[in-house]
């Protein structure tokens, strides 16, 4: 567990982008659990929440960026495109839109960032989403800011409020788990809660100027094949592997890609991410792995899905 705030006789106040995402809403929860008085940037209108300032616009509102962050300590920087309909405009958001609140930052007195970024980033040949990701690293690491900061890459992460993972479970109804690339490629995991309270630990300092990797401390990460023996037993069906070599999948991603740009409307799978699915191994380096000595994660594996499967059935969902 996270130690008490040090800033809590002054309730810091911490500003998130990508606060209304998957990982945002855990992070909030967290943040307020921790002490934080929290400002969070939205698009859309929100119900209204004790401890929580919600700040209307994106990461293309100057003015609403200097809203978001005025009096704030801390920038915890989550907001990021994941699906696009060009390399173009993964930049144009994922650095762009970096470049813009990093420069709020600076303009604004912040004392530390948390830059959330993604294992995609060690392989930005691979993905456009990945390079994007790459490049709004090189933002921080490439200059010498007034603020301190951290750079922070998560692997898949899952839980409560989780759609990807949701997309697995569902197959498994028909008893198949398809398998991008071949089956032993392997993968870290986290769930969402424990991943948010290792940024609520990253706010509180250390790890700094540095890129680390945060998973559940599971070494060498997982394959699916490992999934499919930890799901509960006789809460789904335990299914068949089937896995999708890139020439399957890239021509998938392809088509996907080309009926995306007829339709202006962007798909997850195209021939990019379908190079990014297939790679063998996006476990977290131990050498990247952070000195958080006041966190751990709370879930392995088996607990973690059946935290999972159990808020989807109670939601309607599996």
């Amino acid at each position: 567990m996270t130690a008490p705030s040090p800033f809590l006789a002054d309730q810091p106040t911490v500003a998130l982008t990508g606060a209304t995402g998957f990982l945002g809403l855990h992070s909030i929860e967290c943040f307020l659990q921790a002490g934080f008085a929290v400002r969070a940037l939205t698009r859309r209108e929100q119900p209204d929440r004790d401890g929580v300032t919600w700040v209307r616009g994106d990461l293309e509102d100057e003015a609403a960026l200097n809203t978001l962050m005025s009096g704030a300590q801390i920038l915890v920087h989550m907001a990021a495109l994941t699906k696009a309909l060009s390399r173009d405009i993964f930049f144009d958001v994922n650095v762009g839109g970096t470049k813009r609140v990093l420069t709020t930052a600076k303009h604004q007195g912040i004392a530390r960032v948390i830059h959330v970024s993604s294992l995609a980033a060690r392989e930005p040949q691979l993905s456009h989403y990945g390079a994007s990701k790459a490049a709004s690293e090189l933002l921080l690491s490439a200059r010498d800011w007034p603020f301190s900061w951290t750079i922070v890459r998560p692997p898949a992460i899952y839980g409560p409020g989780d759609k990807e993972i949701l997309k697995l479970l569902t197959a498994t109804r028909f008893g198949i788990l398809p398998a991008p690339g071949r089956k032993t490629n392997r993968f870290a995991m986290i769930h969402g809660h424990d991943m948010a309270m290792a940024l609520v630990a990253f706010a509180h300092g250390g790890n700094e100027k540095a890129i680390v990797e945060v998973d559940d401390r599971k070494p060498g990460g997982y394959t699916l094949g490992d999934i499919a023996a930890a799901l509960p037993s006789g809460r789904v069906r335990k299914p068949f592997i089937i896995p999708l070599p890139f020439p399957i999948l890239g021509f998938i991603g392809l088509i996907n890609g080309i009926l995306a740009a007829l339709s202006r409307r962007p798909a997850m799978l195209t021939l990019s991410t379908a190079r990014y699915l297939c790679h063998s191994d996006w476990t977290a380096r131990s050498s990247r792995r952070p000195s958080l000595e006041n966190w751990a994660p709370q879930f392995d594996l088996k607990a973690g899905l059946e935290d999972t499967i159990g808020w989807y059935r109670k939601n309607g969902l599996l």
